[in-house]
């Protein structure tokens, strides 16, 4: 009888150390969870930032991924330098061609100090939207930085080698990196397009005898890419 008291105190005490132990632990991972949580908050969405360099697209089936950045972190990577404090990484996930979520890392000095050590990577921080710019909330941040850890050597970005590789002269962005043209300060409201006569038979291109505002925003920006081009030439 004494023997079976025993020996259901020790399994009641093991329980007891079990739970403990697996309490501890969840709360552990709740904590570390629950900062990453409010430091995702830090990375807002880029708004113009399809404006920036489209350096690469990845395919996978019937997902398209179109990944963004500044020409300042082009042209860093290109120099061997690191990658510019404040650079922005857009990854555009489509889906059977509909934009489906969009992905944000940005890189600011001290942003790794606000992290646990085990979800440190380097100072970027990441953030999960959908397709109509709000937080997704239901994508777990913890595992953005599993994905990207193993890429500490490329500090971190798994597509550092199509950054290197890109063709800045394939890009009409400003030097500075704006979003805008160099082209695109040139005030063009005031200009008249008059339609040529071939285009009359042309369907949904032509008012009457107008053009519409787009294909005339679209021929007055070609003219002025000639201009630019022959003049750089």
């Amino acid at each position: 009888m004494k023997k079976q008291l025993f020996m259901s105190l020790a399994l009641v005490m093991s329980y007891t150390l079990s739970a403990c132990s697996s309490t501890n632990d969840s709360n552990g991972i709740s904590e570390q969870e629950q900062q990453s949580e409010s430091n995702r908050e830090l990375v807002e969405f880029p708004e113009n930032y399809d404006k920036g360099v489209n350096y690469t697209t990845v395919n996978r089936g019937n997902v398209r991924e179109e990944l963004y950045t500044s020409r300042e972190a082009i042209e860093a990577v290109q120099d061997g330098q690191p990658i510019p404090d404040g650079t922005i990484i857009t990854l555009e996930i489509y889906r059977d061609e509909d934009l489906d979520e969009i992905f944000v890392m940005e890189k600011r000095a001290g942003w790794a100090d606000g992290n646990p050590s085990e979800m440190r990577n380097g100072d970027w921080l990441y953030q999960e939207f959908n397709g109509d710019k709000s937080v997704d909330y239901k994508e777990e941040i913890g595992r953005c930085f599993t994905c990207h850890a193993n890429q500490e050597r490329d500090d971190f970005v798994n597509t550092m080698d199509e950054m290197k590789n890109f063709d800045l002269g394939e890009f009409t962005g400003s030097k500075d990196g704006k979003t805008e043209s160099q082209i695109a300060g040139i005030p063009t409201e005031h200009w008249e397009v008059n339609a040529a006569d071939y285009l009359e038979g042309s369907q949904g291109i032509l008012h009457g005898n107008r053009l519409m505002e787009k294909e005339k925003s679209e021929i007055i920006e070609k003219v002025l890419l000639m201009v630019h081009f022959n003049k750089e030439t």
